[in-house]
Parts: structure tokens; sequence; C-alpha cells
């Protein structure tokens, strides 16, 4: 369980996201060129895992957070709204310097804006942000599926819940979360991500 609260870990979410669009739905990378398209993704890891990351292990090292996972309730606002500056800068640094379609541009604006939704929650409540991370993949993709009637996700789909629900499963296993805190964080992080796409993409 361990190995899968790792690798589904929130600040990879944007990655796999990615990877994703450009293995079953490349054309929504239109205009980018499609061999600047992994450029662009590894741009993206960068600055949505790796400094993100990073800026984590600045806060524990200079003991602002206890551990690196924070889940203390009151250690969770920093690291958050520092992780939704980096994910802002990334939106407006790609957005003000590449013709972003649409679609790429909504989402990118509504992983933002959900991170900074948690951090306002995380003012008062403790909530799931892996199951969040996870569930608002699914949402995004289950919200492409239906806008645009793609049945060619059907199966990538379905992968997608099962990660989803084997994620949530994990922190519930290492008792990271209680079952409120996992499905409110599952719940939201699903209606926000496929609302945002669905409405505005």
């Amino acid at each position: 369980m361990k190995i899968i609260s790792a690798l589904f870990h929130p600040l990879l979410m944007a990655t796999y996201c990615s990877v994703l669009f450009y293995l079953m739905v490349p054309e929504i990378y239109s205009p980018i060129p499609l061999q600047s398209v992994p450029y662009f993704i590894g741009a993206i890891f960068m600055t949505t895992s790796v400094v993100p990351a990073m800026s984590i292990l600045f806060l524990k090292l200079t003991k602002k957070v206890s551990n690196l996972e924070i889940t203390k309730l009151e250690e969770r606002s920093l690291p958050f709204l520092s992780i939704g500056a980096f994910y802002g800068v990334t939106t407006y640094m790609f957005y003000t310097k590449m013709r972003l379609p649409i679609t790429l541009l909504v989402i990118m604006i509504a992983v933002t804006a959900m991170i900074f939704a948690i951090f306002l929650i995380s003012l008062r409540f403790k909530i799931s942000v892996h199951s969040a991370a996870v569930w608002g993949v699914a949402g995004l993709f289950s919200a492409f599926s239906m806008k645009y009637l793609s049945t060619d996700l059907i199966m990538p789909l379905a992968g997608l819940f099962l990660i989803a629900g084997l994620t949530t499963t994990s922190r519930l296993y290492l008792n990271r979360h209680t079952p409120g805190e996992s499905w409110t964080g599952a719940i939201f992080g699903f209606v926000f991500c496929f609302a945002a796409l669905f409405f505005f993409g």
C-alpha cells in the first residue's frame, strides 16, 4: 500500500495527466508541435513536481512541517499555499509564452484553483489530497470523454477509476486519513475537475 501511495503522490498527478493526454488524445496539445510535447511535459514535471517537492523538503529542514507527508492539519496551510503559487506561476508562464489550446489552459487553471481551494479548506478541515488529486484526474478524463463523446477513453477511464480507488484505499490502510477525509477529498477532486473541464473546456 505504501508503494501505491508513493506512486500516485499528488505532486505527480499533473505529469501523469499530461502523459495520458499525450498518449490517448494527442490532438489536445494542438497547435503545439507534437514533437515538442515531451519537452512541455518535462517542464510540467519540473515545475509541478520537482520544485514543489524541494519546497516541502525545505519546509521540513526549517522545521515548518514535522514530516514530508504533512499529516498535521495545522502544518498544511503554508505548503499548499506555496504549491498553489508554483502551479499558478506555471500556468501563467505557459499561457503567456505558448499558444495553449483552451482545453489545456482550462485544465491547468482548474488544477491550480483546486490547490488553492484545498489551501482554504485546510485552514479548518483535513481532507485527503491524494484522493482529491487522483480522483481529479479521473474527473478530467470523464468530462473530456462525455463532452467530446470519445469512446477511445473507456478502457483508460476504467483503469483510472481502479487506480483512484486503490489510492484512496491505500491512504485508509496506512491510517493517514479517516474514511470521511478520504471520500470528501475524492468527491471534491472529481466534481471540481469534472465541472471545470465540462463547462469551460
